[in-house]
């Protein structure tokens, strides 16, 4: 298992990467379009869809969605859909919270979680290529293009589950949620937390920063590491209700899409929110 997991994500890295720095955004749209209706495929399971008929019916309803949401893209403020996704996600912490007792509703009712999912991952493609068409961000002594900037998000999601899985390992003791996912713990969350605080500083400190962009990359990489473990939460725990252990297998060693993009479903909208607020508005 963990020879396949290796290969995979040697063969997966690059491809992620070249297509995140090389393609043009309307390549790069279509890209994520992609990954995104896999996704969808994988997510019509957590809604018990009956055949492969269904589930493809499914992925076109999406795909129509995030078609029509690149249309509008071109009219609607990046403002709306990024309250609608503040929304969202703030609904997914009550959801969180409330699981399993409140879940029960959701569990019964196949159509909400289609619904959910049409909501998460639109809101995932449309964080995405915001991020990526980011002509130019001014921080410290240095400029950063919208690819770098979703290159950015992955690594910071990357590092803080690098930094959970060996302070979990080592010192974790307080399950985080165990209803949902008992592996995780408290101390893994924050030892993620820390390193991806940490490896930000690094950072800042190379670019000459000053105390304010200190403040903005610290703010953005904590919010975006949280939700990052909502966003896998998330995930968990429509497995749960779906009664299954990953979203498929088309990854070798790794499960499904969707066991791979869980963190970034969350981490994307938020990081394009916080950069937003403090940096691509002001």
């Amino acid at each position: 298992m963990l020879k396949l997991r290796v290969i995979t994500a040697l063969i997966l890295f690059p491809l992620a990467v070249s297509a995140i720095l090389l393609l043009p955004e309307p390549a790069f749209a279509a890209f994520v379009a992609f990954i995104v209706l896999l996704g969808a495929y994988e997510w019509a399971g957590f809604a018990r869809f009956p055949s492969v008929l269904a589930k493809m019916a499914y992925v076109l309803i999406a795909a129509v969605i995030i078609f029509s949401v690149w249309l509008m893209n071109f009219v609607l403020p990046a403002s709306v859909m990024n309250y609608i996704a503040l929304g969202f996600w703030l609904l997914a912490v009550i959801l969180l919270g409330g699981y399993p007792d409140h879940f029960k509703f959701w569990r019964s009712t196949n159509l909400l979680v289609a619904i959910t999912g049409l909501f998460l991952l639109t809101l995932t493609w449309y964080s995405l290529i915001s991020i990526h068409s980011v002509k130019e961000l001014v921080f410290a002594q240095t400029t950063i293009s919208g690819p770098y900037l979703v290159l950015s998000v992955m690594m910071l999601v990357w590092i803080a589950d690098t930094g959970a899985y060996f302070s979990g390992k080592h010192f974790g003791k307080n399950k985080l949620a165990p209803k949902i996912s008992p592996g995780k713990t408290i101390e893994g969350v924050l030892g993620g937390l820390l390193l991806a605080i940490i490896v930000v500083c690094l950072f800042a400190l190379y670019h000459g920063g000053s105390a304010q962009d200190y403040l903005y990359i610290i703010a953005i990489s904590a919010v975006s590491v949280i939700f990052s473990v909502i966003g896998d939460l998330m995930e968990s725990m429509y497995k749960r209700q779906a009664k299954i252990k990953d979203s498929s297998n088309l990854l070798p060693g790794h499960g499904g899409i969707l066991d791979r993009i869980d963190s970034i479903t969350a981490a994307g909208p938020i990081f394009f929110i916080s950069l937003s607020w403090l940096y691509l508005l002001n």
